[in-house]
């Protein structure tokens, strides 16, 4: 059962990139991305997430959000002066600051004397939003199928590329446009990684952009063969749907590192492994990763 700990830590390293936290369905998920600032859901609040400054919520259920008021807490408690910025779906965002005054009521509080965190409501209209305290990087929020308003979300780099007409110039040519008042460079957006929180199979090739980020975090509650309608029901993923759309979208899947997260608490990992081994088409198994 020490894999159901939500304390003990999974670390994977993605190419530059380190993701960190916990997923098993019904007890909790939080996945931390240190280097991009971020953290995706707060099903648990460890003190490695309080250095964190961008949390994104993808729904309300309990193991996934409960700990966002723990998060905004500790952080002022702990005297960091810096406001966390709290992003999630706008249909929850009224009922998330409720939530919060309800706690804080709970507790003894005069409704007067309580402050709520920064929440930033987002539609998941693709829009592009700067992150307050990353302005090098943005986030597009998506809509995804589930038993209750959720959102999926890509962080994407903002960068300066060279203009395509200027590619195959030596350096010394570039400078001396430059110097010259020549425009070289282009604005350019990039994916670097997209997460999902929970989702139906259908959302999978309905938002078939999410297969273009290097890094896509993907939830795989069901993975045994015969639980399909399982996973309907309750409006999660199974491991045949990834395989479908794996197997749909061939060679427009461009991510690196897929990761898989989020299994049924009834799966030993021994059994996780195996069936991910046995259900993932051959060509995409070295770029699977599961997290656990």
């Amino acid at each position: 059962m020490e894999h159901h700990n939500a304390l003990q830590q999974v670390s994977l390293t993605l190419g530059n990139v380190t993701v960190a936290g916990f997923s098993i369905s019904g007890l909790a998920t939080y996945v931390q991305v240190p280097s991009l600032g971020v953290c995706f859901d707060m099903g648990e609040c460890p003190l490695s997430s309080l250095s964190i400054d961008h949390v994104f919520l993808t729904h309300a259920h309990g193991d996934h959000a409960r700990c966002l008021p723990r998060h905004w807490q500790l952080r002022r408690m702990l005297g960091n002066p810096k406001p966390a910025a709290y992003f999630l779906p706008e249909a929850i965002r009224a009922g998330c600051e409720g939530w919060i005054r309800a706690e804080a009521a709970f507790e003894g509080v005069p409704d007067e004397a309580v402050t709520t965190p920064a929440l930033h409501g987002l539609t998941g209209d693709g829009a592009l939003v700067t992150l307050p305290h990353r302005p090098d990087l943005r986030v597009r929020a998506f809509p995804v199928r589930h038993s209750v308003p959720s959102l999926g979300y890509t962080i994407l780099a903002a960068k300066k590329k060279l203009k395509a007409e200027y590619l195959d110039l030596p350096g010394a040519e570039i400078a001396r446009l430059r110097k010259a008042g020549t425009e070289v460079q282009v604005d350019a957006i990039e994916p670097l990684l997209t997460f999902i929180g929970d989702c139906d199979g259908a959302t999978l090739l309905e938002q078939d952009h999410i297969w273009a980020s290097p890094i896509l975090i993907l939830e795989a509650t069901f993975l045994e063969p015969g639980d399909e309608a399982l996973a309907a029901k309750k409006a999660h993923t199974h491991l045949a749907e990834i395989a479908t759309a794996l197997e749909t979208l061939g060679d427009r899947v461009a991510c690196q590192h897929i990761v898989l997260k989020h299994f049924s608490m009834k799966y030993p990992p021994e059994r996780v492994h195996a069936l991910i081994a046995a259900g993932i088409p051959a060509r995409f198994r070295d770029r699977i990763r599961i997290f656990l």
